[in-house]
């Protein structure tokens, strides 16, 4: 498996992937993704943004997607309870596997690899929110490594569980341990 980052050639694999986590999430009675949320214009704007990622498999086509953003989420700022770090920080958000390839760990691969791309964007952590009924989500992010810090609000979408991981310090000579952890990381997922 490789991180990388989305491009408009992606656009329609991406799409077909956020439909169908939008309709498994719908059929189980979850509310947190909507029939308008997210869009298609949405989707294609974190594409411009440079921050959309995408996990692939051996044969180079999409098989995971995430948002993984340095921009300050508004949100956050208002967060019943509290952050873990002040500072700079990434989100990972829209996180969504293929259905084909639910159950195989692509969830878990892609938070671990949004580490290294927050680490190279020198955040001090890793925020993510999520609804109460996402089991997946709620299950995955204590078991790698992150605290629930709170709630948030998205007005009318709703409040979601906040989580944060604070990231390892590393000085600025650290660039070539961080490529070699990565390298690692994807050998792992691949073997």
């Amino acid at each position: 498996m490789t991180l990388r980052k989305a491009t408009a050639e992606d656009a329609e694999r991406v799409w077909q992937i956020i439909t169908e986590a939008k309709r498994a999430m719908a059929a189980e009675g979850r509310n947190q993704w909507t029939e308008e949320y997210p869009s298609r214009c949405l989707i294609e704007a974190d594409i411009r943004s440079g921050c959309a990622y995408v996990m692939c498999g051996d044969g180079g086509e999409a098989d995971a997607y995430a948002l993984i953003t340095a921009a300050e989420e508004p949100a956050y700022a208002g967060i019943r309870g509290r952050w873990l770090t002040p500072g700079h920080y990434c989100t990972v958000h829209r996180l969504a596997v293929a259905a084909d390839r639910r159950g195989r760990g692509l969830g878990k691969a892609m938070m671990l690899m949004a580490e290294t791309v927050a680490a190279a964007a020198g955040a001090r952590s890793i925020r993510v929110d999520t609804n109460h009924d996402n089991a997946e989500m709620l299950s995955l992010l204590p078991a790698i490594g992150y605290e629930r810090c709170g709630t948030v609000s998205y007005g009318p979408r709703g409040e979601r569980m906040a989580f944060e991981k604070e990231l390892p310090r590393r000085g600025r000579g650290d660039w070539a341990r961080r490529k070699q952890e990565t390298q690692k990381k994807q050998h792992d997922l691949r073997t």
